[in-house]
């Protein structure tokens, strides 16, 4: 490789119009057609393949921390400063769109049989599905109505209170000049805002009066128990500590009230009172290009809908079998409540129920090593959400960690007493081991084609394998509760049926709650928790059964193959090895591994 990267950069220089070629007279005829043959092919090869994608990456990787730098935290980026807020403006956007098309353009040019390691050719394939996927998804016009209580820009400030660098002096300035961009980012959505309204776009009301609730109650802290004031909680410089002090109190607080008001006073007059997407223009193109976003795939509404439904049916099936044997029941509903009725396998307090998900991480954790060849080096803590989004329909979540800190399952407090034994150990395994930890943190400890990878995610793989570990957890033994092996089978595909009943085939939100209700997961008791956030993140809840439905035809394929010779850690690592995948490469990648 060394070699290869000497002989190009020699080549290359060959190929300068330098005062020494010129003089170079005294060469034979054959010496000459030696050099222009050599010339001729260095200038349209000078450099490899790989190379091209590599520096179509870092063109990518720059703009990513131009336009949203805090993002670069989440994925390790090595962050040339730590004083960018997020670029908002119909500038900034055409700007990541034009560059975005020349990077998309240049990349058709590569020939993917070029590159050389396979590595390459997945980092590809990766790359181009997910700028088609964004140049599709500009039919929704997001930026116009991008309001949401799940992962607003205010739920990056807590964020950013745990990573932002206060060491040096220059990163004190860095930390001032970013938090006081806050402002002109929220001004600047404020005119977003009323552009989307004119051409007919918003949010729907329900999703903002969420908004408003937490953004109402981040305001509401007296300024010296703001939980902002974190951030400079390890600093002994009182200097700069009161000049952060002064930005919240001067400048970020009331710029956040000032949005808070906009959103209660005039955004609220005019948003849009359906939850789904067939009430914004293009809502249906929308919709498919979302989905398509979330899971790689390109199927029509209609075509979720059908595989959802099926699925359900059979889980139901599945359900009333199990509820006949370990609770004597004969129907569906019987046995879902039976699974939620026992009163020894409920939470007295949040403080039980955090102390219950540390026991089954520990407990998960210790099941993997009979699954996989390795656990990641990253390790895993349990924390509850800040407090003024408790309550607000913020749902459970995991945040990644890096070499610096450990990852983390967030999770509601205030939702303990809609819990038990059974849901707490599926979140667990959901979020932690085998889940989304296990998916991500394992990848982390691999070396990517390029940094840039971790950006070309999508929800199919990382939520369809948090839903196979669910399924997994149980025959690994780790569910103790007779509740949770009803309770993870009742959900499944139904968020398939109901966001797209929702947003496009014209059912009502009494019927779409109904088949969320039915399920008799927590939520089930508020389902407008779950319509909202539907509302708030259309087509992704369709993305956990798309992306599931997938691995375990992969593993059933797999094992009809191998027969005997079938290895569960082998297949595991199989699905890992190449970090989030398109759902295509998933399969070429898994089933080229029966004929090696």
């Amino acid at each position: 490789m060394h070699l290869e990267v000497e002989r190009v950069y020699t080549l290359a220089h060959l190929a300068q119009p330098t005062k020494r070629v010129v003089r170079m007279t005294t060469f034979t005829p054959k010496i000459w057609h030696f050099l222009a043959f050599i010339l001729s092919s260095t200038s349209i090869q000078a450099k490899r393949p790989e190379q091209t994608l590599k520096d179509l990456a870092q063109d990518y990787y720059e703009l990513t921390i131009e336009i949203a730098q805090p993002y670069g935290y989440f994925n390790d980026f090595e962050l040339p400063s730590h004083d960018k807020f997020i670029k908002n403006s119909p500038e900034s956007l055409k700007h990541y769109r034009d560059t975005e098309d020349r990077i998309y353009e240049q990349l058709n040019k590569l020939k993917v049989e070029n590159l050389e390691h396979n590595k390459a050719k997945i980092f590809y394939a990766k790359f181009v599905e997910s700028l088609e996927s964004s140049i599709d998804e500009r039919v929704c016009k997001s930026e116009l109505w991008n309001i949401s209580h799940m992962f607003g820009a205010h739920t990056l400030l807590d964020f950013l209170v745990t990573v932002q660098p206060i060491k040096t002096p220059q990163n004190k300035l860095d930390t001032l000049k970013r938090w006081s961009e806050i402002s002109s980012y929220y001004q600047q959505e404020i005119k977003n805002l009323n552009m989307g309204l004119a051409q007919g776009y918003s949010a729907p009301k329900r999703v903002v009066k969420r908004l408003i609730s937490q953004l109402e109650k981040l305001t509401d802290f007296e300024i010296n128990q703001h939980p902002f004031l974190e951030l400079v909680k390890t600093s002994q410089d009182e200097r700069f500590n009161h000049q952060f002090k002064e930005l919240l109190k001067e400048d970020l607080i009331p710029s956040l009230k000032a949005f808070t008001a906009y959103l209660q006073n005039t955004y609220l007059t005019t948003a849009r009172t359906a939850l789904g997407l067939h009430a914004i223009p293009n809502g249906r193109a929308c919709y498919i290009a979302l989905y398509r976003r979330h899971t790689t795939l390109k199927r029509t509404p209609e075509k979720i809908f059908d595989i959802g439904y099926a699925e359900v049916d059979k889980n139901i099936t599945s359900v009333i079998t199990l509820g006949k044997e370990l609770y004597g029941t004969s129907t569906f509903a019987e046995a879902v409540a039976k699974a939620n009725q026992d009163k020894s396998q409920t939470f007295a307090s949040s403080e039980q129920m955090h102390t219950y998900y540390l026991e089954v991480v520990k407990r998960s954790k210790s099941a993997m090593e009979g699954y996989f060849f390795n656990l990641p080096s990253i390790g895993l803590d349990v924390k509850a959400i800040p407090e003024y989004q408790q309550g607000s329909g913020r749902s459970a979540h995991y945040s990644q960690g890096s070499n610096q800190r450990s990852a983390r399952f967030y999770y509601d407090p205030s939702t303990f007493p809609l819990e038990n034994f059974g849901t707490g150990e599926i979140v667990t395994v959901h979020e932690g081991y085998p889940g989304h930890h296990m998916q991500v943190a394992l990848v982390q400890d691999l070396e990517p084609f390029h940094a840039v990878e971790s950006l070309f995610e999508n929800s199919a793989f990382s939520e369809g394998w948090a839903r196979y570990a669910e399924s997994l957890a149980e025959e690994a033994g780790i569910y103790h509760s007779k509740s949770a092996k009803i309770l993870r089978r009742t959900w499944p595909a139904r968020g398939m049926v109901a966001d797209t009943a929702m947003h496009l085939l014209g059912w009502s939100n009494q019927a779409v709650t109904k088949i969320l209700s039915d399920s008799g997961k927590p939520f089930s008791k508020f389902p407008d928790v779950m319509m909202d956030r539907m509302a708030a993140m259309p087509a992704q809840l369709t993305a956990y059964d798309s992306g599931a439905l997938e691995i375990f035809a992969l593993r059933k394929e797999v094992k009809q193959a191998l027969g005997d010779k079938f290895d569960i850690k082998q297949f595991h690592h199989l699905i890992l090895k190449n970090g989030n995948v398109p759902l295509a490469v998933l399969r070429q990648e898994v089933m080229k591994s029966i004929d090696e």
